[in-house]
């Protein structure tokens, strides 16, 4: 993911667990949650551009592996990223 709850309760000041806490009952969703639904959603907009390869888009959205990336994709859309248009 790259980014973790800790260092993002530590930029605002807060405990980790009042972080998780407070980002949930404000967003709805936990952060992590929240970070793959923005990955998410410029990784469609980069599908439906001519940006590169579904491993290209993986890898510059911070993904570690084609895996991952393909694996949370379709969790959030429905479809592997293969078969979005």
């Amino acid at each position: 993911l790259g980014i973790t709850n800790d260092e993002l309760a530590k930029c605002t000041g807060f405990s980790t667990v009042y972080f998780r806490k407070l980002f949930a009952e404000v967003f709805g969703i936990s952060a992590v949650a929240y970070v793959h639904k923005l990955r998410i959603s410029k990784a469609k907009e980069m599908l439906k551009s001519e940006y590169g390869s579904i491993s290209d888009i993986a890898f510059s959205l911070g993904y570690t592996s084609i895996y991952d990336f393909s694996r949370t994709f379709k969790k959030y859309t429905g479809v592997p990223p293969s078969k979005y248009k």
